[in-house]
């Protein structure tokens, strides 16, 4: 919304507020203020009038003109087409600087193909405003008593400010002039300015000239009169405000109807009399229009024809400049009406500009515009206004909200005073009745104020007049629930499991819950029991529910590989079914490539391996076991594993199958699959540690190549062998008679006291004696 202090005086008297306050108080009660501009005319501008007009000499588009400015006249050659005599323009006399257009002109005498000019007749872009037409600017006296040689800047019109005003949706109401009026009266506590009374001196009605009639009920109401016109005349002061505000239209009385539309909102339209049907009774014709509801619901105004839907637009086209007779229509329909009908019916014919108002809330007040419309048009043209109206009048029924001034209060979270929030509100226009030293009232809302329907509401138009400053700042006291729920635990753990792989590098990858079934098939995954399967799925390519990540992994691993990227670290975390469609959680990592890439000290890099591979998952996943599995066509015959953890088996990894690498041109990839709820994700508890140190003791034994040395390890742990606390081996060296030969390190670690060389050689020996009897094992010497 853009309206200029010069119109907000036509309503109240702003003339004692500075532009700054204006601005905070609109801010502060919703109104918020986007942009302010002044209007400022340049000195040595002044009102002229062009007394002859004669073709240049020399140059057929120049014209030489005599110039009154009152104390001279002064001679002007002019290139404007639309220059003529008796015109009041502004003239622009020596010494006068224009800025426009990014340059700077300064007026002097200059002589124009020979012909002495002594100043300039400007157009509006030239005097720094906007741009009203192609030509000159022609004034007239709708900007006050012309007076020669008076410069522009000091008439009211050409003074003040331009504010562009940001609107939310519900405040229709303030959608014209008049409303941000009534805003700031209700602030500072102003009077509104009515205008005055159109009184017809004609003694002809408008029931001998026009007659409206009702086919059927209707829920909009309509008000008429009937002008005749000799001629059309838009004056300069509603050219220059329209053009401001982006409301300029192309016809005159077009221009009428939305300067009326802008200042007052209500909604006006009209109709040329020549469309209109004709009664004839004896010696009148009386034009008529019929007002009914169409098939469609609209409230639709007929001639011969149809010609317009109330609120929506005129279906007809019409050129009412050219008439002589006009019928003017004010209406009001119900906002809620507009959208429903317009939701209903999403290709009917509409007018945006009028849609737009009329569902946000037009003005109700019909006999306001008319009489606003009638003075207008009487001031400024020759024509003859019908007495009286035509009227269709429904009976809207007022809106009452019963409350209490504790409730209001109580929303507000502050004790205002209960003569403040009743005046704060008859302020606003309410109609407020309150039972002697009772707590309870009843209010009445505007008839403009369609955004009004409940308490809250009351208590938000109490409280931005009032000042949300002026609310004392409260702690906010509240007993809330703990969110730290079973299933919130899981999704943080879930995320930091997530967080640890993106530290070592890896990427995160998001991928359908479903797949391609026949490719589950082929890689030897499980897939859903037949009558599980999904029976209508998005594609072809995505059939049924995933059993495991890491087949669409290796899809975008293998994509990027075709991209151009060698080496590839990326992971995702999701649910995955079983074959009865039964959900899990799983975390999947696919490596591929290089893990170093070719940089020194590493020219050529260096490849993944299996062990480095589990070391890096370790890291991220905590420690694990790897426990020898069965060979599956998906994984490498030789290097592949179990993961196991407190004898829970988490899932699998392992180097993917060389057929299946090579059939996705993918190099050295490794995979890792393992069930989250198995990984205990749960904060760590720390036990008691001794504080006396850790001693190391190293056994080299000739042992079977094929005896695993995870079966080793859980058989010397279960022993719970005294002081012996961890066991891993160190090195292999190959031996003959399929025997290798296997250092381990042993983990001895003192409880309450230091350990003696007895208790170290004591606990060598037990674990000897285990390695000998349970797996035929030598001590290598």
């Amino acid at each position: 919304m853009i309206v200029t202090t010069h119109l907000l005086k036509e309503f109240i008297d702003i003339s004692h507020l500075k532009i700054d306050e204006i601005c905070n108080v609109l801010n502060n009660i919703g109104l918020e203020v986007e942009s302010v501009n002044s209007l400022k005319l340049p000195s040595k501008v002044v009102l002229g009038k062009v007394l002859k007009k004669s073709p240049h000499p020399d140059a057929n588009k120049l014209s030489v003109c005599q110039v009154d400015v009152g104390y001279e006249v002064l001679q002007i050659v002019c290139g404007a087409k639309n220059v003529a005599e008796n015109q009041y323009v502004a003239v622009a006399l020596r010494g006068a600087v224009l800025e426009f257009d990014s340059k700077v002109l300064e007026i002097g005498v200059s002589k124009l193909r020979g012909v002495d000019s002594y100043g300039m007749l400007c157009s509006s872009v030239e005097l720094g405003l906007v741009k009203l037409n192609d030509g000159i600017m022609v004034l007239d006296s709708s900007i006050g008593k012309l007076e020669l040689g008076k410069e522009l800047r000091e008439y009211d019109i050409f003074q003040g400010h331009i504010l562009e005003i940001s609107l939310t949706p519900n405040r229709g109401d303030c959608l014209c002039v008049l409303g941000i009026a009534r805003e700031l009266k209700a602030y500072f506590g102003l009077k509104i300015k009515k205008p005055k009374e159109y009184m017809s001196t004609n003694q002809i009605g408008v029931g001998r000239k026009f007659q409206v009639a009702m086919k059927n009920k209707i829920q909009s109401s309509l008000l008429y009169k009937v002008i005749d016109f000799e001629d059309k005349i838009l004056p300069f002061c509603m050219q220059f405000s329209l053009t401001l505000s982006n409301n300029l239209k192309s016809g005159i009385l077009e221009n009428y109807l939305s300067y009326i539309t802008y200042m007052t909102g209500v909604v006006l339209n009209a109709y040329e009399a020549d469309s209109l049907s004709k009664d004839q009774n004896h010696t009148n014709e009386i034009l008529w229009l019929n007002v009914k509801e169409d098939e469609d619901g609209f409230d639709a105004v007929y001639a011969d024809k149809k010609l317009s839907n109330i609120g929506i637009g005129n279906v007809i086209e019409q050129n009412i400049d050219q008439a002589k007779t006009i019928i003017f229509e004010a209406s009001y329909i119900d906002p809620a009406r507009v959208s429903q009908l317009l939701f209903k019916h999403k290709d009917q014919i509409r007018d945006k500009d009028l849609v737009y108002k009329t569902m946000r809330g037009s003005n109700p007040d019909l006999q306001m515009g008319i009489n606003f419309l009638c003075l207008l048009l009487s001031e400024f043209n020759h024509c003859f206004v019908y007495d009286g109206v035509q009227e269709v009048k429904q009976d809207f029924k007022q809106k009452v909200i019963r409350t209490q001034f504790s409730n209001i209060a109580a929303i507000i979270g502050c004790d205002i005073d209960r003569e403040m929030m009743s005046q704060i509100l008859k302020q606003l226009d309410f109609s407020l009745e309150i039972k002697t030293n009772d707590d309870s009232f009843s209010i009445i809302t505007p008839c403009y104020r369609h955004d009004i329907e409940t308490e809250q509401d009351l208590a938000e138009e109490i409280l931005r007049i009032y000042g949300v400053d002026n609310i004392p700042a409260l702690p906010h006291f509240m007993a809330e629930q703990s969110k730290n729920t079973p299933v919130y635990q899981d999704y943080i753990n879930q995320r930091k499991l997530i967080q640890r792989a993106l530290s070592h590098g890896f990427l995160e990858c998001i991928h359908y819950l479903f797949y391609q079934k026949e490719k589950l098939q082929q890689f030897g995954f499980e897939v859903l029991d037949e009558e599980k399967e999904l029976l209508n799925p998005i594609t072809s390519e995505l059939n049924t529910l995933r059993t495991s990540l890491l087949p669409a992994l290796l899809d975008t691993a293998s994509r990027n590989r075709n991209f151009g990227y060698k080496n590839i670290k990326i992971c995702e975390i999701g649910s995955v079914y079983n074959h009865k469609r039964e959900e899990s959680v799983k975390i999947a990592f696919v490596v591929s490539g290089l893990q170093t890439r070719e940089i020194f000290p590493k020219p050529k890099g260096q490849k993944w391996d299996f062990y480095t591979f589990a070391q890096v998952i370790s890291s991220i996943v905590g420690e694990f076991e790897l426990v020898d599995m069965q060979v599956e066509n998906f994984y490498h015959p030789y290097q592949s594993a179990y993961v196991y953890k407190n004898g829970q088996k988490l899932g699998v990894i392992a180097k993917l199958h060389p057929k299946i690498a090579q059939d996705m041109g993918l190099q050295n990839t490794f995979v890792c699959e393992l069930d989250v709820l198995h990984l205990n994700l749960e904060h760590p508890m720390f036990e008691k540690f001794s504080k006396l140190p850790i001693s190391q003791r190293d056994l080299t034994i000739l042992i079977n190549r094929n005896i695993a040395f995870g079966e080793i390890r859980k058989r010397l742990l279960q022993s719970q062998i005294r002081y012996l606390k961890n066991v891993y081996p160190v090195d292999i060296f190959d031996q003959e008679n399929e025997q290798i030969a296997l250092s381990i390190r042993m983990e001895i670690s003192p409880e309450d006291t230091s350990l003696r060389d007895e208790d170290i050689s004591w606990v060598t020996q037990e674990v000897l004696k285990i390695l000998e009897n349970d797996f035929g094992a030598k001590l290598k010497v």
